[in-house]
């Protein structure tokens, strides 16, 4: 895509002396604060609307919090935008809402191709929603009210998932704006629905080291236990991946706990990351999961642009059940299948914000998805084996303890999410004490002003040598491994491409080292 079509698909077009947002404009609507851009043109994860050059995108490792558009989303988005300029231009000259109409149709052609590309059964059904918190509102509300039975929800702790995932999951506003534009206010509820009790399980030990996982099982089975012998409906949430790569509890406890309380355990893999497989994908949905993913983590398109999956047996029970009042504000009726007619109720408004988002994310998804499996598996182990090298060689820095991803009880074939694309990291000074919170937030913002260089955002883990400290974190993307690949079929050959992906990551933990260290003079 040219600079100058870029440039033209930042400014606004005119219609009958009507101002319709540019497509820069759009890639910050329909989702909430925190996509906003501040005074110097960015979002609270430090990215742009205009999309990256190849060259500042080759460095950029922090898929686990965000990514800035690239070329190939923004061209994609840009082709969809304009047949959303002609809309606004055809409602100017009729009473039919135009606009509406387009985002239903392209809404469904992304849910048939989001399946496609996953490999989801027909009868698997996909709604979409502006971002992961969202997801888990959605799914909370229509769990809380398909009974007036007393409600409990468990999840690992929000520092691992998301800061307002819990607000989301207990049914309250989470931010000032929801998805379809109404103002709202933080804290309050967000329909009719009870808020259930909701439950935190700690993921790490004080010190930032992972509980053993039979400790964490344990604690959930328990209270799981507790609830359901008390007549309580549950909704388990399991995260594979969180903001560090763990999986918490254990798929082998959520498989044990569903199949001993099969009428009153709801399970939402909260794979937002969507560090996975489609074969891993498909068998959460073969074990009767909900599974909730976004375009814009580890496939690294722009923030905000999230999906539901519902298994046939799942879809059944919640198709036909009236839309909860606290949608309103989040989804539109094209958000969901033609076939949910409880949905009817919800407004029929284009969130085209959320549209030009999942078509520059499913651009990213579609040209991952067409990467050889075995050449993806070389690459995500020998990026793996490069950067654990780099730990081991130099001090400065320390790897977090991440237990290796554990689906075995899936029966799944092993590929390429066996291995961990989050390493996350604690910087030392020259002392050996580690940095506190605040420096680290420092060196992350510096990498990110001065650098040009994006890791994830630092991630609270613990207490070091009495210092309060968090992580900053390495990550593969589905972008990174496009790029690693272009050029070679066969990453034993070594290409020169994954050469240079991994080449770069090593670059941008020295950066992070020389950060650190110059904090001591």
């Amino acid at each position: 895509m040219s600079n100058d079509a870029i440039l033209s698909a930042l400014k606004p077009a005119f219609t009958s002396g009507m101002s319709i947002p540019s497509l820069a404009q759009l890639l910050v609507d329909g989702g909430d604060s925190r996509i906003t851009l501040d005074t110097y043109g960015v979002n609270k994860y430090g990215c742009t609307v205009e999309p990256q050059s190849t060259q500042d995108s080759s460095f950029a490792f922090g898929s686990a919090t965000a990514s800035t558009i690239s070329q190939r989303g923004f061209a994609a988005a840009n082709r969809v935008y304009q047949k959303i300029v002609q809309a606004y231009r055809d409602e100017t000259q009729s009473s039919q809402s135009s606009l509406y109409s387009l985002y239903e149709q392209e809404m469904q052609s992304l849910r048939l191709e989001l399946k496609q590309l996953c490999q989801a059964g027909d009868a698997v059904d996909v709604a979409f929603a502006a971002s992961g918190t969202d997801l888990h509102l959605i799914v909370s509300q229509l769990f809380s009210g398909a009974s007036s039975s007393p409600s409990m929800i468990v999840m690992v702790e929000a520092g691992e998932t998301g800061s307002s995932v819990p607000a989301a999951l207990q049914g309250l506003h989470f931010s000032d704006c929801a998805a379809l534009g109404e103002p709202v206010s933080p804290g309050q509820q967000v329909g009719q629905v009870g808020v259930s009790e909701l439950v935190n399980v700690a993921l790490r030990e004080a010190d930032g080291k992972p509980r053993a996982a039979e400790d964490i099982d344990r604690e959930i089975e328990a209270l799981i236990t507790t609830a359901c012998g008390q007549s309580k409906r549950v909704l388990l949430v399991l995260a594979d991946v969180t903001k560090t790569g763990m999986i918490g509890p254990s798929v082998q406890c959520a498989l044990a706990l569903r199949n001993t309380f099969p009428d009153q355990l709801e399970v939402l893999v909260d794979a937002c990351q969507f560090r996975l497989t489609n074969a891993t994908l498909n068998a959460y949905l073969d074990q009767h999961f909900l599974v909730a993913v976004t375009g814009s983590k580890f496939i690294s398109g722009p923030s905000f642009s999230g999906a539901l999956f519902f298994p046939p047996e799942v879809a059944i029970r919640y198709r036909q059940q009236n839309a909860p009042a606290g949608l309103y504000a989040y989804s539109s009726r094209a958000d969901w299948p033609a076939s949910w007619t409880g949905m009817d109720g919800l407004q029929k408004k284009a969130n085209v914000g959320l549209l030009v988002r999942w078509v520059a994310a499913m651009a990213e998804l579609r040209a991952f998805r067409s990467l050889p499996d075995d050449a993806v598996n070389q690459f995500v182990q020998a990026f793996r084996r490069a950067v654990l090298t780099y730990f081991d060689a130099h001090s400065g820095l320390t790897l977090l303890p991440v237990p290796v991803p554990d689906r075995q009880v899936l029966a799944t074939t092993p590929g390429w999410d066996q291995w961990p694309t989050i390493f996350p990291f604690v910087l030392h000074h020259a002392s050996g004490e580690p940095l506190s919170r605040d420096q680290t937030m420092l060196v992350y913002r510096r990498l990110q002003n001065e650098k040009r260089m994006q890791v994830g955002q630092p991630v609270t883990c613990g207490v070091c040598q009495q210092i309060p400290v968090s992580a900053l974190r390495l990550c593969l993307s589905a972008r990174l491994i496009v790029a690693a690949l272009s050029d070679v079929t066969d990453i034993r050959s070594g290409g020169n491409k994954a050469d240079e992906i991994i080449a770069k990551a090593m670059a941008v933990l020295d950066a992070a080292r020389q950060l650190s260290l110059l904090l001591d003079s």
